[in-house]
């Protein structure tokens, strides 16, 4: 039986950027990439101001998909947290839950990053103060016409992270996890990654990749063969 694994993007990406874990995993897992409202083929929808506004969005997009079969859940930064949460509403829903939960390069919910409040500055500031900790891809920030189109959807994605980060409580999860950090990320210190330890009743690894923020990129083989293994043993 094959194991879907749903994929929540990053602040400011979209679901494409898991479209070619489709062809890297192995056929078994069949990769469902998650579109967040106001991108990809969701473009135009209302942005979502809000953690909780954001998991009623995708639980209402996610709870028809569930028809017993076997699944994983993978986020990346913001996305992590967001696979978190939505785990969570399944759970207090009487849902099924995912066998495997993967938080690659995202702080647990009682820590944040940084004190300011990034998404209230002006726009050229924001997009400076988010270049500077490794927040933005290089590609973007020279691109006129993507950051006309991108800087409302990342600073929607800043203001649900930062009114969210730093008051959650621990709900732990019967769920194995599975915690992804870069050595050299900035966002989230591997020792912040170990804190998730505290939110599952499961069993818990940690995988240290070479790299920062975006390593999801710059170590996809590693992320992959990190996401292979965890489920293969499910086979």
């Amino acid at each position: 039986m094959k194991i879907r694994l749903f994929t929540i993007p990053y602040s400011g990406s979209s679901a494409s950027i898991y479209l070619s874990w489709k062809r890297l995993l192995p056929d078994q897992v069949e990769v469902v990439p998650l579109e967040l409202p106001g991108r990809g083929k969701r473009f135009g929808s209302k942005l979502c101001q809000s953690m909780s506004e954001l998991i009623e969005d995708l639980y209402s997009h996610i709870q028809n998909q569930l028809d017993g079969q076997p699944y994983a859940v993978f986020g990346h930064s913001l996305g992590g947290l967001v696979a978190y949460e939505l785990c969570v509403k399944l759970m207090e829903n009487g849902h099924h839950l995912p066998m495997h939960l993967f938080l690659s390069g995202c702080n647990p919910p009682h820590l944040r990053y940084g004190e300011e409040n990034l998404h209230t500055l002006p726009d050229a500031l924001f997009l400076q103060e988010i270049a500077k900790l490794g927040g933005i891809t290089p590609e973007l920030q020279v691109n006129p016409e993507v950051m006309r189109v991108f800087v409302p959807i990342i600073k929607s994605d800043y203001k649900i992270y930062e009114l969210y980060a730093g008051k959650g409580t621990a709900v732990k999860l019967p769920i194995d996890f599975s915690v992804l950090a870069g050595k050299n990320d900035p966002l989230m210190p591997v020792e912040s990654g170990r804190e998730w330890k505290k939110y599952t009743k499961g069993s818990f690894r940690m995988t240290e990749m070479e790299g920062g923020h975006f390593f999801i990129h710059d170590q996809l083989d590693h992320v992959i063969n990190a996401v292979e293994s965890a489920l293969i043993v499910h086979k």
